[in-house]
Order: C-alpha cells, then structure tokens, then sequence
C-alpha cells in the first residue's frame, strides 16, 4: 500500500499528514516552516510521497476544526504502530468531546488500570494523531497543563483548549461541569 503526505497551513502554521489507503499514520500539528516538516516527514517515512487525493478529506477536517466549524472528526486512523495499552488509552480519549477536560488519574481509571499515571502520560507522549486523538483535552488533577511536547508545547495545548471554549488561564483549566470533571 502507498505511503503519502500532504502538507497545509491552517491559522496557527503548517500542519502535515501521513497516511495511506488504510488510515492516517501520523499527524504533524503546527509549525512554522514548511520546508522544515517537509524534512522531517522525509525522515520519519522517507518511502512516502507527498501529495495523496485521498489524505486531501482528513486535511479539510482540520482545517475546519480550526475554523471553528468542525468539533468532531470522521477520518479512518491506522492504529498499527500504537501498542495495545496505548490502543486502549487512545480508544478513551476519541469518545472526550469537543470542549471537555479530564485528567491522567481519569483516564488511567476508565481503562482500568487506576495506578497506570506515568504509563498514560507516555502514552500521551506517544500519540501520533494529536487533535482526533485528543490528548490536549488531558490535563493535570490540578487542571494544570502538563505534558505537551509537540512544536508550540503548553502554548499550543492552551491555544487548542480555548478554540474549544475551554479558558486557560496561567497554564491552567478551572474545572466545573461545563468544561470536565476533577478527578
């Protein structure tokens, strides 16, 4: 099966996604330079090409989102690289909506292992498909953000978070029912 990418810019830089017929692999969230993904991308699947009609839908979606228009994504995600725990934790985190926050401690119980905190947090870390699978929506038990190594970092979470009307205020989420649960 053929390995593509494309490469967009929505409001906030160049975003870029790889993928195949069977779902998208990898999604590369906002940076500055598009030449600079380009790089990258050609390093992390230097077998891929870029440019794909079928990657172009999975791209309008994000676009969307950040429009504002799009709270929901529909795109098929190839899994296959993730393991089963982070299959699972990445499972929990697709069914968070749109303007929700909940916590590692949250997460780690909903899949059943309530002391799994550091193994939910790497599998944060690990995520290849940041936005539809939503790990800026998981944030510390004080509503701290914590854990966001992506270009633009607790910034970029922040910025995320409040497109989805979440207020962010110094590098933390107030709780309450409108917006998640403290757990």
């Amino acid at each position: 099966m053929e390995r593509a990418f494309i490469l967009f810019r929505t409001k906030l830089g160049w975003m870029g996604l790889v993928g195949s017929e069977k779902g998208i692999e990898r999604i590369y969230l906002p940076e500055d330079s598009r030449d600079g993904l380009r790089q990258k991308i050609g390093k992390e699947f230097p077998d891929s090409r870029e440019g794909a009609p079928f990657l172009e839908p999975a791209g309008e979606e994000i676009l969307e989102y950040f429009e504002g228009r799009r709270t929901r994504f529909g795109m098929r995600l190839d899994l296959s690289s993730a393991t089963p725990f982070q299959r699972k934790a990445y499972q929990r985190m697709l069914a968070i909506p749109f303007g929700r926050v909940h916590t590692y401690r949250w997460l780690a119980e909903k899949i059943g292992n309530p002391r799994a905190l550091r193994a939910v947090g790497n599998a944060n870390g690990k995520n290849r498909w940041p936005l539809v699978v939503p790990c800026h929506r998981i944030v510390g038990s004080d509503g701290r953000l914590t854990g966001f190594s992506a270009p633009g970092g607790l910034d970029l979470k922040a910025e995320l978070l409040r497109l989805e009307g979440i207020p962010v205020e110094k590098g933390k989420v107030k709780f309450n029912s409108e917006f998640g649960i403290k757990g």
